[in-house]
């Protein structure tokens, strides 16, 4: 085993106990995520509130989620969640009802909502939802899709469904040429794929906490390029999303509290802060800055192609040599693994009380590798998912 790779799993308890492969559900937490969480809050609870300690250290998450997509600090927000950011970003929208979204058909259930929630109150003439079968749409039947009265495209970058992998640049570029703007949650892809807004060319670009990031509930990120921030007009707004918020009076050495703030109009931010309403989760972000710091320490990204990349042809070797039919495309170069299953409940069941923790969803197995997995690990659990196979068969 590559020191790196002992090292970093010197950090995550779980990997003494366990082989776990579902980081689609949620990422383990590590020595170091734990440590801040429980700093932070005993500091609380000895002194108060660690108030502006707490505001320098969401900006350093934003810096440094930053770093890891391509992305410049200015052009991206902290926001409690996905869902919260998602719809931050759709309410700042200058949408007028005549446009129609286009959107993957295996996306997390949120887009869906989101978007029939502005068909209704009249923002969009139509939601089209993709008719593919798995695992996804190819580029031609986005092309058929998208036209002139498209305004908006939403797509998972990784289907958390299916694995599939989305060529995102193919898509903006087909998106842009209709003049809409396309919106990709990221969730199951940063952390563990290398991804890069500018090379992508996507207009917005969203991920949680604590999947790949290894972060704790309550945290995320909404990534706004230049072109679509000069056209946001947001409709709803807080006090965190003005010119003169307290991170903007922070950055000017002001005491936050000095003056009272301008109640009487409304100046939103200029950059992605507009989309940051009101007060954050703080000692959610206390964790997410110590799992940023350990996927930069690890540059956990980066080890994708030497590393993660085998760790998922090995699970679909093993789990095509056995006879399963994967969902998930051979080709797709990201870290989530779906194959067909008649009784996915029951075999997670067994492979639980073997210590193998994995995801199962109807008719489907999801495994969800990450950098501090191991080949070893895989061939346990294709070891043991044979022999729960053969139990299951005979009983």
């Amino acid at each position: 085993m590559a020191s790196w790779l002992r090292e970093v799993r010197g950090l995550i308890p779980i990997t003494r106990e366990k082989v776990y492969f579902d980081n689609a559900g949620a990422g383990p937490l590590s020595k170091p995520v734990l440590e801040a969480i429980e700093g932070f809050a005993r500091l609380w609870a000895e002194r108060g509130e660690p108030w502006d300690e707490a505001l320098e250290h969401i900006v350093e998450a934003r810096r440094l989620f930053a770093g890891l997509i391509g992305a410049r600090l200015e052009e991206v927000a902290a926001v409690p969640g996905v869902t919260y950011g998602y719809n931050a970003l759709l309410s700042s929208l200058r949408l007028d009802g005549r446009g129609k979204a286009v959107a993957a058909p295996y996306n997390f259930p949120t887009t869906y909502y989101s978007l029939h929630g502005l068909r209704s109150r009249g923002l969009l003439k139509e939601v089209v939802i993709l008719d593919s079968p798995e695992p996804g749409p190819g580029i031609g039947d986005w092309e058929r899709a998208i036209d002139d009265e498209t305004v908006l495209v939403v797509v998972d970058m990784v289907s958390w469904i299916t694995g599939k992998l989305e060529d995102l640049k193919a898509l903006a570029e087909i998106a842009h040429s209709h003049g809409a703007i396309l919106v990709t949650d990221a969730f199951h892809a940063v952390g563990v794929i290398p991804v890069d807004v500018k090379r992508l060319g996507v207009d917005a670009l969203l991920c949680g906490s604590y999947k790949w990031l290894m972060g704790p509930h309550g945290a995320g990120f909404v990534y706004v390029s230049k072109r679509l921030l000069d056209e946001l007009d947001p409709m709803l707004s807080g006090w965190m999303a003005v010119e003169d918020s307290v991170i903007e009076r922070m950055w000017r050495g002001e005491p936050l509290f000095e003056r009272p703030f301008n109640v009487r109009e409304l100046k939103p931010a200029r950059d992605a802060k507009v989309l940051e309403w009101g007060t954050w989760p703080a000692i959610a972000f206390e964790g997410t800055l110590a799992a940023l710091k350990l996927i930069h320490r690890y540059r956990a990204p980066e080890r994708y192609s030497s590393h993660t990349s085998r760790l998922v042809e090995r699970l679909m070797d093993g789990l095509e040599a056995q006879g399963y039919t994967l969902i998930t495309p051979r080709d797709s170069k990201a870290a989530i693994v779906t194959f067909r299953h008649t009784r996915p409940y029951e075999v997670a069941k067994a492979l639980y009380a073997h210590d193998i923790i994995v995801s199962p969803r109807p008719g489907r197995i999801r495994v969800s590798p990450h950098f501090y997995n191991t080949p070893e690990e895989v061939d346990r659990f294709l070891e043991v998912l044979r022999e729960a196979e053969k139990r299951l068969k005979a009983g």
